[in-house]
């Protein structure tokens, strides 16, 4: 078993859907809380039956029920529980017509609404008011449902910014900054912490990463725009020599966990980087793992299932867990 010095350890898995939440509560009573895994980052996005906003459900929905459930079964196990939400980036798939949540609901709040399709996926308008107020009625709801005191508010690989009306008029520093803050101040409010993906707050040509664990459009200034607590997840999933988001974190003083994804020998190339620079500035590793929750499950728990599409992700993602956590 891997070791390193710091308090977190945690897995960021993707909600389970409602008929597997029994499996789920096996899951953390099996392997979680025997593991000593304290943090859980719950892939959520749109899926919960909001009431305030019920047009940006996202298909098969969790229920008030589910989401209380499933905040019972982490509190008994002793682990934190933290609901993420895609709420720049990540609201689409290519084109218009895979648009999910807010803008399936919300069409009006697109960055790119002049385009069929796009590069990556679609982005929110942070120049719109009142898409930033639907935004906080859903954060609301969400954290409400879960019992949570941090947020994960996502915030990753967000190329479409800039593009609309509205939003030309500021730099995208600006732009990505000022919607950051105005999520952060929100929750604040509340007495919810706000936890983020650090990839857009690094610039691509001074630490060296490619464009997407790093910033090519102008984004990264924002690095020193924003308030100093809010809590940075730093993804890096490719074999490097160096890891400089470390350090630049250090440098602009936040805190930061420390995200591998499926290969063990790259997240520990990246976790070893981490033990020899860290500052006190680090709080902890997770474990990131981007494909279906179930067969994760599954697999950690010894009866696994194989991917009919032959990728088999949750193979690599739970070897790697074990590498941390387990051997």
């Amino acid at each position: 078993m891997y070791s390193y010095p710091w308090p977190l350890k945690g897995i960021c898995l993707g909600a389970p859907q409602s008929g597997d939440i029994d499996l789920f509560e096996r899951f953390v009573n099996e392997r979680l809380q025997k593991d000593g895994i304290n943090t859980l980052v719950l892939l959520t996005r749109y899926r919960y039956a909001f009431d305030s906003h019920p047009e940006c459900r996202a298909d098969n929905p969790l229920s008030y029920e589910d989401a209380r459930r499933i905040k019972k079964i982490c509190s008994d196990a002793g682990i934190e529980l933290i609901p993420k939400m895609n709420l720049m980036g990540h609201q689409s798939g290519k084109s218009r017509e895979s648009m999910d949540g807010l803008l399936r609901g919300h069409p009006e709040f697109d960055e790119t609404p002049d385009l069929d399709a796009v590069e990556y996926c679609r982005s929110l308008c942070p120049s719109n008011g009142e898409c930033l107020n639907i935004v906080c009625n859903l954060m609301d709801e969400m954290c409400d449902a879960f019992g949570a005191s941090t947020m994960h508010i996502g915030c990753d690989e967000v190329f479409e910014i800039g593009k609309c009306p509205l939003c030309r008029k500021k730099s995208n520093a600006e732009l990505f900054a000022g919607w950051i803050k105005s999520l952060y101040e929100h929750l604040a409010e509340r007495g919810i912490k706000t936890m983020m993906w650090g990839d857009r707050l690094l610039s691509g040509d001074e630490t060296g990463y490619g464009r997407w664990e790093a910033s090519g459009n102008g984004t990264d200034p924002a690095i020193d725009m924003l308030p100093k607590d809010i809590i940075i997840c730093d993804w890096h999933y490719e074999m490097m020599e160096k890891y400089p988001s470390v350090d630049v974190f250090a440098d602009h003083g936040y805190e930061i966990i420390i995200c591998p994804w499926r290969y063990r020998k790259n997240a520990h190339a990246f976790a070893d980087y981490a033990v020899s620079r860290d500052r006190g500035h680090i709080k902890g590793l997770m474990i990131t793992t981007w494909c279906d929750p179930k067969k994760v499950m599954l697999e950690l728990l010894g009866t696994p299932v194989k991917d009919e599409g032959g990728w088999n992700a949750h193979e690599l993602v739970a070897d790697n867990y074990r590498s941390f956590f387990v051997e």
